[in-house]
C-alpha cells in the first residue's frame, strides 16, 4: 500500500475500502512500474500509460485520476525526486484532470505540426481569437425578451491551426467527460447545432459507466445516437468494441493515440485547405 504519510494526506474511507477489497494498489503499482521502463523521459505519455493500467482494473468512478496520481507520484519518489518535485511534475503532465491531460497530449504531439489544443474558456480571453469566438458562438433568439444572445458551445477543448496567411482557424471541438452523468443531450445538441459550420465535434471519454463499451446490437441508446450525430467518439475504456465512429485509445501502446492524431490532421486538411504546418503554440495567441 502506498505510504499516505509520504503523500502528505490520508485516503478517505471510500478509497481505503477500495484499496482493502477489490483492488490491490501494490499489484497495480508493480504492473505500472514494470511497463514504464523509461519513466520520467516523457511525463505526459507516462500519465497516459498509468491511466490505461488503472482503467483496466475498473477503479470506481471518481477514483481513476486519484489512483493514477498516487502511482505517478510514487514512481517519481522512487526515481529520486522529492515530494515537491513529484507533485509539480504531476500537475505539469496531467493538469490534474482528464481534460487537461488530453489537451497536453495533443499539444505534445502536434504543436510542431501546426496544431494546437486550448481550453475553450481560455480562448475567449484572447483578442487574436475574437473572430473564432464570434464564429463559434451560437446566436439564440430569446422569445420572452425578443432579444438575441450568444451561447458558447459545450466544448472543453478547441483545436486550432493557422492558414497560409497566419490567421488562426478552428477546425475541431472536443467535449471531454469521464462518464455520461446524463449530460449526453448537451453533447448531441451541440453536435447538431455546429454541423452547418463544418467544425468537427467529438466526444472524448473515459467511459467509466460503460455506455460505449458494447457495440452492434448490444450498443446502448447513447452510443447509437453518438454514432449517428458525432464526428467521432474516443474512449479510453480497454474493453470497448470499436466501429468507424467509436475509437478506442490505448495509452499503454506507443501508437495508442494515433487515431486521434490522424483524425485531427485529416480534419484540418478538410476544413482549412490552405493550412500551415509550422510550429503553433499558445505564444502565438499573445504575439
Amino acid at each position: 500500500m502506498i505510504n499516505n504519510r509520504v503523500l502528505g494526506r490520508k485516503l478517505d474511507p471510500i478509497s481505503s475500502k477500495i484499496m482493502a477489497t477489490k483492488i490491490n494498489f501494490e499489484e497495480i503499482y508493480q504492473k505500472a512500474k514494470e511497463q514504464l521502463k523509461g519513466f520520467g523521459i516523457k511525463p505526459i505519455k507516462d500519465v497516459g500509460q498509468i491511466l490505461a493500467i488503472v482503467q483496466e482494473v475498473e477503479v470506481p468512478e471518481g477514483k481513476v485520476m486519484e489512483m493514477t496520481q498516487e502511482i505517478y507520484i510514487k514512481l517519481c519518489l522512487e526515481n529520486g525526486r522529492d515530494l515537491n518535485q513529484a507533485r509539480q511534475s504531476w500537475v505539469v503532465a496531467s493538469g490534474n484532470n482528464f481534460e487537461e491531460f488530453v489537451r497536453n497530449l495533443i499539444n505534445d504531439s502536434l504543436n510542431r505540426e501546426g496544431i494546437m489544443a486550448i481550453k475553450g474558456d481560455q480562448l475567449k480571453r484572447h483578442p487574436k481569437a475574437k473572430d473564432i469566438v464570434q464564429f463559434l458562438t451560437l446566436k439564440a433568439n430569446r422569445r420572452c425578451t425578443q432579444k438575441t444572445t450568444g451561447v458558447w458551445p459545450d466544448s472543453d477543448i478547441v483545436v486550432l491551426t493557422k492558414d497560409s496567411k497566419g490567421t488562426l482557424k478552428v477546425f475541431a471541438l472536443l467535449n471531454c467527460k469521464t462518464s455520461d452523468h446524463s449530460r449526453n443531450d448537451a453533447v448531441l445538441f451541440w453536435a447538431l447545432a455546429l454541423r452547418d459550420n463544418n467544425i468537427k465535434y467529438c466526444l472524448m471519454t473515459q467511459d467509466l459507466d460503460k455506455k460505449f463499451m458494447k457495440g452492434d446490437n448490444d450498443a446502448s441508446g447513447l452510443r447509437k445516437k453518438c454514432e449517428a450525430y458525432l464526428d467521432r467518439v474516443y474512449t479510453t475504456h480497454p474493453l470497448t468494441t470499436e466501429c468507424s465512429q467509436i475509437c478506442k485509445l490505448d495509452f499503454t501502446k506507443q501508437d495508442g493515440a494515433n487515431k486521434l492524431f490522424e483524425d485531427l490532421k485529416m480534419w484540418r486538411k478538410e476544413v482549412v485547405a490552405n493550412f500551415s504546418d509550422e510550429l503553433l503554440t499558445k505564444d502565438d495567441l499573445l504575439s
